[in-house]
């Protein structure tokens, strides 16, 4: 399934691309199109989980540190 994933946003991101490029040309059909897959891109963007940092220490020398995967996040949203 990702791989069909990364294949339609492939052809979604030239389909963009395109239109970008043709509508700065002038066709203002392919400059909708551009605009329209441009603001799909920054919405998803703007839309992503931003990464927190939950712990943070120096080790000391002989200490050692162990992480673990857990399945939920903090606030018991599944994780993965």
């Amino acid at each position: 399934m990702k791989f069909l994933g990364r294949k339609i946003l492939k052809a979604f991101s030239r389909l963009g691309d395109t239109g970008m490029s043709r509508g700065t040309r002038g066709d203002g059909a392919w400059l909708a199109v551009g605009l329209v897959v441009a603001g799909f891109r920054l919405m998803a963007r703007l839309g992503r989980r931003k990464r927190e940092v939950v712990y943070s220490r120096e080790l000391e020398p002989g200490e050692t540190l162990e992480i673990r995967h857990l399945n939920v996040d903090r606030k018991g949203r599944p994780v993965g």
